[in-house]
């Protein structure tokens, strides 16, 4: 086996880290949103683009990146741009055109678009409560503010509404989250501005929601975001009835998310694959993993690809590689201690698996309740049987990963399932912390009764007491989890909100 030099890659991964913002793909996305405003009219000929710097911070990017994107619309000709008189619209498209734009776009993300509007309430409902509940008095000071403005209504005002709504919770990638969805659903249909028709707009949401934050009125509180998330999918169904009539290509526009850079995608799976090969005891504790060669044959993927899937299982304690022996498989319930908690690689890492925790928690029960009740009885009987065989498996620690993995797997919606699939992959980082809940007994006495009341609500149909005890579950996986980098002093913990068990 071909001995690598761990500290080198570690350094490698950490520049790519550093420079993530610069990405091409991240410009493209700017690019293309300013772009669709010119072209669906938002912005036309003669009218001036909001300031590089005002764009940067209403998209949540780098002055640079958000420079990058107005260059490329100048040397594309959409757009002049002065120093000190800033980005004026050169094109000019007449109504044919822009309508055009419009079909052409729409057409192509229809039931995309739609299927993001209906999954908006159980991915994210939860979470802009308990923004709200936990906001701070300036943070909702700001909100009224920002809506007293003529350009209340406009996509950008929107997007920083939303940032002020979630800014409670302390959680990157939630906002990436929402940020992307918003990129994809809310900018495109707000800048069309004929469709604020489709709300009611004699409703005074902001204000009640104010009102209700204030009062400390929680119940009316949830029922007002609630009411409002679930205002989008319906509007955006009159909207396709009534406006678009291009019939969507064979090839629609897919909603994509992903909280790693692409490059990075094919190393984690990898790693995560051969570490559940391990927990399954297909490469026994003790045992010698095969070699790079023989690995990157088997998998079909490069061996260098191999080296960063092994890095990475030694960084949370899984593996050790030693020169001249090869990569042995270390005790399971020994992973901290052979963790490396003071490498900013890893912590950056156990940070992003806490705040997909952080989702998770506070979406699991609707998008649970919801999934169990689109699948038929013999399916549910199915996913008991699951449940039944991993518990003979005596991996308690790993019920979360297993009953999250099987529910984002089965939801009714497709943007569901592609972001539990990603928020999935950052629970892998989990396994840096196995054996921190003490001995196996002490395991098996955590997790028995979860797994008693999982069995019996499936068996019975009850998937209400199934979610809510599902919630409390990962709520419990939450807290631990920020204790421990509390514990080992990862940077930004501190920062993770973490609902008390009676949050509701």
């Amino acid at each position: 086996m071909v001995y690598y030099n761990f500290h080198m890659i570690h350094y490698l991964l950490e520049l790519e880290e550093s420079v993530l913002d610069n990405s091409t793909e991240l410009r493209q996305v700017v690019y293309s949103v300013l772009l669709t405003q010119i072209q669906f009219g938002f912005y036309r000929y003669g009218e001036k683009l909001p300031a590089i710097e005002e764009t940067s911070t209403r998209l949540c990017v780098s002055v640079d990146t958000a420079r990058a994107a107005y260059l490329k619309l100048k040397t594309r000709g959409y757009i002049t741009l002065i120093k000190n008189a800033g980005a004026t619209v050169k094109v000019k498209y007449d109504s044919r055109e822009t309508e055009q734009f419009i079909q052409t776009f729409f057409s192509a993300r229809k039931h995309a678009m739609i299927d993001l509007g209906k999954s908006l309430q159980p991915l994210f409902g939860t979470a802009q409560w308990t923004g709200l509940k936990y906001a701070a008095p300036e943070d909702l000071q700001t909100m009224e503010l920002l809506f007293s403005k003529e350009d209340a209504a406009s996509p950008y005002a929107m997007l920083e509404h939303l940032n002020l709504k979630y800014r409670a919770l302390g959680n990157h990638i939630l906002m990436r989250l929402v940020w992307q969805s918003f990129m994809f659903l809310h900018n495109p249909f707000f800048s069309l501005r004929d469709n604020l028709r489709y709300f009611d707009r004699d409703a005074d949401y902001l204000s009640a929601v104010l009102v209700f934050c204030r009062e400390k009125d929680w119940s009316a509180l949830r029922a007002a975001v609630a009411g409002s998330i679930e205002k989008l999918p319906s509007a955006l169904i009159r909207f396709y009835e009534d406006r678009i009539t291009t019939p969507p290509p064979e090839a629609e526009t897919p909603f994509v998310w992903s909280s790693y850079k692409k490059s990075r995608q094919l190393c984690y799976s990898l790693a995560m694959e051969l570490l559940t090969s391990i927990s399954l005891g297909q490469y026994p504790v003790g045992s010698l993993l095969p070699s790079q060669e023989e690995l990157a044959r088997q998998k079909g993927v490069s061996v260098s690809t191999v080296r960063r899937a092994l890095l990475l299982l030694d960084s949370i304690g899984a593996i050790k590689s030693a020169k001249y022996i090869g990569t042995r498989v270390l005790p399971f319930d020994k992973t901290a201690e052979n963790s490396d908690f003071t490498r900013p690689v890893l912590q950056r890492r156990l940070m992003d698996m806490a705040e997909s925790l952080q989702i998770l928690a506070l979406s699991c029960q609707a998008v649970s309740q919801l999934t169990l009740s689109s699948l038929n009885t013999t399916f549910v009987e199915q996913l008991c049987r699951d449940l039944k065989a991993h518990r003979q498996r005596r991996r308690g620690e790993t019920l979360s990963y297993f009953l999250l993995g099987l529910i984002g797997n089965h939801a009714p919606y497709q943007t569901i399932r592609t972001v539990y699939t990603e928020l999935l992959r950052q629970i892998f980082w989990a396994h840096a912390f196995h054996g921190m809940k003490g001995s196996a007994d002490t395991i098996h006495a955590i997790y028995d009764p979860y797994y008693d009341t999982f069995i019996d609500s499936l068996e019975h149909l009850n998937f209400l007491r199934f979610s809510v005890t599902l919630e409390a579950l990962i709520l419990f996986e939450l807290r631990c989890t920020v204790d421990y980098l509390l514990h080992f002093n990862v940077p930004g913990a501190e920062n993770i909100l973490v609902p008390d068990s009676s949050f509701r």
